[in-house]
């Protein structure tokens, strides 16, 4: 029997207000914090031109008096009488110009550090003003580009199910499982573009991305692969996984998610527990729950991890009007933490709040042939909300809109 850890609380849901309130603040010290280190290198980079300035305006006074010293005591000494008077106003005249360069360069320095001020003023009125782009999900209704067709040549598809998206290189990873068993790349306006990974899997599930390294589960195979994504081929880096309820063992493991820091975490379905592993693969522990009971996705908010069995109360009835019995199949979060769950009973994709208020529906129609049954979905950071469907609308689905660019200008 597999070792359980002890029971993990759930993370405090926060005021939705207080949650605002919080971000924006955090928004604004990081903001402030940037343009804070960029004020101090402007500030030391100024105040060590203007000691330079002022060093040098400095050696030429003290030379001047040297030289009138001198001239006074050569005068002293009843030489060049007829010059010293013109050469000593001469010296005076430079002395005063010297004396307002410096002050000129204090009134310009004061000037610079006002304007700094205030453009911190500004950047911090924006901020409050609330320039953080999210979905705007009543204009999301129905996609605006949907691909692919129903087949299993290029470019078609076949049970499709995760997808991810690529920030650095803006393609769309597509998984196919059962006969197709591959990967098929898209672009971000829906161009097919290779099919890679052909035959390397029994029955794929679900798949994420880090850097350049694809993370596949399979849970036929019992298996999770890494392969690195390098077209226009990929390659395998590593495989772990058989089945069983041991360590490194899998029981058709399904969703998973890929941290920052590289550590992977699989909804390992009917072991009825999420495992975490390191770089590569290397098991590190469980993460169990009384209540857990074959989680099917997995995802990261904030450094918590949230299984698709928690999110079961998010979905409420289908569209007949009766309980559901089965979970969403997959889930992905927004900027705004909103999580947008694909359901597969009601044919559509339900955005709900952390509180557990339905928001908004996308792609909810009457007409069957247009209907997606969603097995996949991701954010992009450009919000564009991609989903990869099944039922009578095989395809790639993406929801995109215009979002508010606000231009700043610094004086």
């Amino acid at each position: 029997m597999a070792e359980r850890y002890p029971e993990i609380e759930a993370p405090i849901v926060m005021d939705p207000t207080e949650a605002r309130i919080n971000q924006l603040f955090d928004q604004l010290v990081l903001c402030l914090n940037t343009r804070r280190v960029e004020l101090i290198r402007e500030f030391r980079e100024k105040r060590e031109g203007r000691r330079a300035t002022t060093s040098g305006r400095e050696q030429t006074i003290r030379q001047l008096q040297e030289s009138k010293a001198n001239l006074q005591s050569q005068i002293e000494e009843n030489i060049l009488h007829s010059m010293r008077e013109r050469m000593i106003e001469e010296m005076d005249d430079k002395m005063r110009e010297l004396q307002v360069t410096v002050r000129e360069t204090e009134v310009l320095f004061q000037y610079d550090a006002q304007q700094i001020e205030k453009n911190i003023s500004v950047l911090g009125q924006l901020i409050e003003r609330d320039i953080i782009q999210t979905p705007n999900y009543s204009a999301l209704q129905q996609p605006s580009i949907s691909v692919g067709k129903e087949g299993t040549d290029e470019g078609e598809l076949k049970y499709a199910f995760g997808v991810v998206f690529d920030e650095n290189t803006q393609l769309i990873y597509l998984l196919h499982g059962y006969i197709l068993c591959s990967i098929s790349v898209f672009s971000v306006t829906g161009e097919f573009i290779k099919t890679v990974c052909k035959g390397m899997f029994m029955f794929p599930g679900d798949m994420d991305m880090s850097g350049e390294d694809v993370y596949v589960s399979d849970f036929l195979s019992d298996s999770i692969y890494i392969y690195h994504s390098k077209l226009p081929d990929f390659y395998l880096v590593t495989k772990v996984g058989k089945k069983g309820n041991g360590v490194g063992e899998f029981n058709h493991p399904y969703g998973l998610a890929v941290s920052t820091d590289g550590s992977v975490f699989v909804a390992d379905k009917n072991n009825h527990r999420i495992a975490v592993m390191k770089v590569y693969l290397k098991h590190q522990h469980y993460i169990t729950h009384y209540t857990m009971t074959e989680p099917q996705d997995v995802k990261l908010l904030d450094g918590f991890i949230v299984s698709g069995e928690k999110l079961r109360s998010f979905i409420t009835c289908s569209e007949q009007g009766n309980a559901q019995d089965e979970g969403p199949n997959t889930f992905c979060f927004d900027e705004k933490q909103n999580i947008q769950i694909g359901d597969v009973i009601d044919r559509n994709i339900k955005v709900f709040s952390l509180d557990g208020d339905l928001l908004h529906t996308l792609g909810d129609t009457q007409d069957d042939d247009k209907r997606i049954v969603p097995n996949g979905i991701v954010v992009t950071n450009s919000n564009k909300i991609i989903c990869s469907s099944l039922g009578t609308n095989f395809g790639l689905h993406i929801f995109s809109q215009r979002t508010r660019e606000i231009l700043l200008i610094l004086n």
